[in-house]
């Protein structure tokens, strides 16, 4: 740990006034970093700062799939850190009896859980036992479900006598700021998310186009997806999307998985046949949506863009864009700017297709623009759309 060791203060310090003080100031923080304004160091720094000696973590567990999806931390030296996120997280003995009580309990270790119960755990000899002068500890359970998230105070036994009570009334005080942290960064993810799955549908209208979660459960379609699902080739069962294909849906569900969290995906685009007809699924990870403050303590999987594309549809002859190219007067180069973004390309696929800068593509994008009577790339897609 760092942090020099300083004396032990007397019980009479953390009277109720200096209690009511430190709540003050930590739940001032808290709505800071829930805004963004601070980091959630700076939280933990203020707890720090409070209980001299301790060391405070906050932190955001994926039980799933045992991994950490958020720390922030104070008094830890970053190798520590580094290693329990990297390694020792899963191995938290901790963690089965966080998952067990409601959200908000606090737990103060010597009284349910002392850490004297895992003293021969690789996690107690490997990582807390280095770190010296932490087996007192408290915690409040913020939030549970797939994604555990709590806060939690080491420090010294030998002050545990004077720091218990006082801690545990910090943050019995201070959960209900923890929690509509919790409960803002679920709302504003769900706004961000949806703004997100919009853009991505917005560019793709001439295929079928599904926005899902890791789970493959549908969060937008455009009118082509829900015409489709209704079909023999992909198929959407309480609001989860599959194919119709064992061995595609299959591949199509470790897909998504895996790009939902940014993973190597073996098959990004699957080909398979339905009723005498060539079909292509295509899938790509959106942005992800962490923008700081609250949303960093609740991140979400990625959400996973779905095309699907008929092959054998009947494509566009070279009259039908010689037609169009004379009806608007449009040069070579933008019939064919038109005809890959009619085939379902981004605006950004399009320019690495035609080897054009982005802003090269934008600019023949507002040409055609003016030259359709369109405002806007969806417009025009639908206009290219109708053509056919």
């Amino acid at each position: 740990m760092s942090g020099e060791l300083m004396a032990i203060p007397s019980t009479d310090f953390y009277d109720e006034d200096a209690i009511s003080a430190i709540t003050h100031s930590v739940s001032e923080k808290v709505d800071a970093a829930a805004l963004g304004a601070i980091g959630w160091d700076d939280v933990a720094r203020s707890l720090t700062k409070s209980f001299p000696r301790s060391v405070c973590a906050l932190l955001n567990f994926n039980t799933a799939e045992n991994w950490l999806n958020f720390e922030a931390t104070d008094n830890i030296e970053p190798a520590f850190v580094k290693s329990y996120a990297e390694h020792f997280a899963p191995l938290n003995p901790w963690t089965p009896i966080w998952r067990s009580v409601p959200s908000g309990t606090v737990l103060v270790a010597e009284e349910s859980c002392p850490t004297s119960m895992f003293t021969k755990t690789e996690f107690y000899n490997d990582w807390m036992r280095p770190q010296k002068n932490n087996e007192g500890a408290v915690g409040v359970k913020i939030d549970g479900g797939r994604d555990l998230i709590h806060l939690s105070l080491h420090y010294p036994l030998a002050v545990a006598g004077t720091y218990d009570f006082a801690t545990a009334e910090v943050l019995r005080r201070i959960r209900g700021s923890l929690l509509r942290s919790i409960n803002v960064g679920r709302l504003l993810q769900v706004q961000t998310e949806a703004a997100v799955a919009r853009s991505a549908l917005v560019e793709r209208g001439s295929c079928a186009a599904f926005v899902v979660d890791g789970d493959r459960r549908v969060r937008l379609a455009n009118e082509h997806a829900e015409k489709l699902s209704s079909g023999s080739v992909v198929k959407q069962r309480h609001g989860i999307a599959s194919l119709s294909d064992p061995h595609m849906d299959r591949c199509l569900r470790e897909g998504v998985w895996a790009l939902s969290r940014r993973l190597p995906v073996l098959l990004s685009r699957l080909h398979f046949c339905v009723d005498g007809q060539n079909w292509q699924v295509s899938l790509a990870s959106l942005p992800a949506v962490v923008s700081g403050g609250s949303t960093s303590l609740v991140l979400a999987d990625s959400l996973v863009l779905i095309l699907v594309k008929n092959l054998d549809a009947r494509s566009r002859d070279a009259a039908v864009w010689s037609a169009l190219g004379a009806k608007f007067s449009l040069t070579p180069s933008e019939i064919v700017f038109c005809q890959r973004l009619a085939s379902g390309a981004s605006l950004a696929e399009v320019a690495q297709a035609l080897g054009i800068s982005k802003e090269t593509a934008r600019n023949r994008v507002k040409s055609i623009f003016h030259k359709t009577g369109t405002h806007r790339q969806g417009e025009l897609v639908a206009m290219l759309a109708s053509l056919g």
